[in-house]
């Protein structure tokens, strides 16, 4: 599982591989079950309606309400990437992993997995009638489903397998909002570094008004993020969550400072950095 892990994240992996040891089965499992929905929802040559179809009985193998667990060597092979291909073929391992999960942290995983689909569900349907988002609530709904509900579920593990390690219990509910919120800017600063290229070539825009608002509420966001790490009492918890939040800054930065059609991505140096900037700030 670990090289699986590893070979479809070349930047969370870091994270996942310095968690605890009791939350880190849990997150891994999440993160893997969430790109392989990903992978379906973003193949595009699978016909829309068939990969409506996988999601759905996915997600029914995920809740545990169908019999079954692999996926078509079809869909398989026709995944954007190998990479993401290698994942689909391994799919019913991972729900094995899941199914050997405590029964505490599999609820967990299953109800964010829940709001993922229901997000990549809504994207496809909405965006085969649409090209752009109709509302600010839509795209803040729609951060909130794929992202933002990550970090409920990443303060709600934390606590169900570290405890008061993890942070206090009387901070959980202020923990938890903060989480959201990180969470969903994490999903923005993806939409607004990728928004050119959505708009081209998937005729699809997350944004309606300006997204230098959205800009700052990401970087808002991305303080929250660090506000966050540097409040859970886990040294390793503490540079877990914060990683995400250093590269977003950047990416960020970087964002404000590109021009038009030129894509933005971080450095592996970059990555390095950050991480032992993670690693030297929460001693």
């Amino acid at each position: 599982m670990d090289t699986l892990l590893k070979s479809v994240s070349r930047t969370f992996y870091l994270s996942i591989k310095r968690l605890p040891t009791k939350m880190r089965a849990g997150v891994a499992v999440a993160y893997l079950l969430a790109r392989a929905t990903d992978s379906i929802a973003d193949a595009t040559r699978i016909p829309h309606a068939e990969r409506i179809a996988t999601l759905h009985a996915m997600g029914q193998y995920i809740a545990g309400e169908a019999k079954g667990q692999s996926i078509s060597m079809a869909i398989c092979e026709a995944a954007d990437t190998p990479t993401e291909g290698a994942l689909l073929t391994r799919f019913g391992e991972i729900l094995e992993a899941l199914d050997a999960l405590p029964p505490e942290q599999a609820i967990l995983v299953r109800e964010v997995l829940a709001s993922i689909l229901q997000g990549q569900l809504w994207d496809l349907s909405f965006f085969e009638e649409h090209t752009r988002v109709l509302s600010d609530e839509q795209t803040r709904l729609y951060t909130y489903r794929v992202a933002g509900c990550v970090g409920r579920f990443w303060t709600r593990l934390g606590r169900a397998t570290l405890g008061d390690h993890f942070c206090a219990e009387e901070e959980a509910e202020e923990m938890e909002e903060a989480a959201i919120r990180y969470g969903c800017g994490l999903q923005l600063i993806n939409i607004l570094r990728d928004r050119e290229e959505d708009a081209r070539t998937r005729g699809r825009e997350y944004l309606c008004s300006d997204a230098q608002v959205w800009m700052d509420r990401a970087e808002r966001a991305m303080q929250d993020g660090l506000d966050y790490a540097r409040r859970l009492r886990g040294r390793r918890v503490r540079v877990a969550s914060m990683l995400p939040a250093l590269l977003g800054i950047k990416t960020l930065a970087k964002l404000r400072r590109a021009k038009p059609g030129k894509r933005v991505k971080i450095s592996r140096a970059a990555v390095y950095s950050s991480l032992l900037r993670a690693i030297l700030s929460s001693l």
